[in-house]
């Protein structure tokens, strides 16, 4: 286990609520790349995801994780979702993201 999800997992331990620091353990579970690792992920960043619905990474990231997981129709919900809050924000802030999500999408 790499060192970083160790040091994400007392930062969520800290605070369950922090949709930071369970967006970064995600993010260290889904580089891991185990099935057990993916699994974990996807459970971080569905937290993540509901806790800061307009940080657009969660969006992207677990949009992978769910490809990845092999669950589809999970996957095109999230990416879609993102990509249709990529129209509501500023320039900077992620928007970069939606191109990369909507090409996602496309693979499906």
């Amino acid at each position: 286990m790499a060192l970083n999800v160790d040091r994400f997992r007392k930062l969520v331990a800290l605070d369950e609520d922090d949709p930071l620091s369970r967006f970064a353990l995600g993010q260290a579970l889904f580089q891991e790349g185990s099935v057990e690792s993916l699994n974990e992920a996807a459970e971080h960043l569905i937290v993540a995801n509901a806790k800061a619905p307009e940080h657009l990474a969660t969006y992207h990231v677990l949009g992978q994780v769910l490809i990845r997981l092999e669950r589809i129709s999970e996957a095109r919900s999230v990416l879609t979702a993102g990509c249709e809050k990529v129209g509501a924000i500023g320039e900077g802030m992620g928007r970069d993201l939606g191109p990369a999500m909507a090409e996602l999408l496309k693979t499906l």
